[in-house]
């Protein structure tokens, strides 16, 4: 990964995160309701970034799914589905990316290892 991949990683996949829990509670009360404009536009403009830096080697569904339609209102439960698979793509592209060494995990960045620290792999 780049250092510009890595920082919109590093803001990218909290703010998915936070979405995510915040349409599954939805989900959980009304999973067929339709989600609203405001939030499909968020949540759009996150799918849209993730695929930048996901690529097709980690794009959930890369020939079936880029974003969701606007004029198509997706449900809760659809958002739900789609952001859990973006989130499990995110974590394994940063596997697949940091190193352990000295204790501490860090991030590989331009095929070198950084200083940069992070947490340890959430997938094996």
């Amino acid at each position: 990964m780049t250092e510009e991949q890595v920082e919109i990683f590093l803001k990218l996949q909290p703010q998915i995160k936070s979405a995510y829990d915040e349409i599954t509670l939805l989900s959980k009360k009304k999973p067929t309701e339709p989600l609203n404009k405001f939030k499909l536009k968020f949540i759009n403009s996150m799918l849209n970034q993730a695929n930048h830096i996901l690529q097709n080697d980690y794009i959930p569904f890369p020939d079936e799914f880029e974003q969701f339609d606007v004029d198509d209102m997706p449900n809760n439960g659809d958002v739900v589905f789609i952001l859990s698979h973006y989130l499990t793509s995110l974590e394994k592209l940063r596997c697949d990316n940091i190193k352990y060494q000295k204790h501490y995990y860090y991030w590989v960045i331009d095929g070198e290892v950084s200083t940069l620290k992070t947490s340890p792999p959430c997938i094996k």
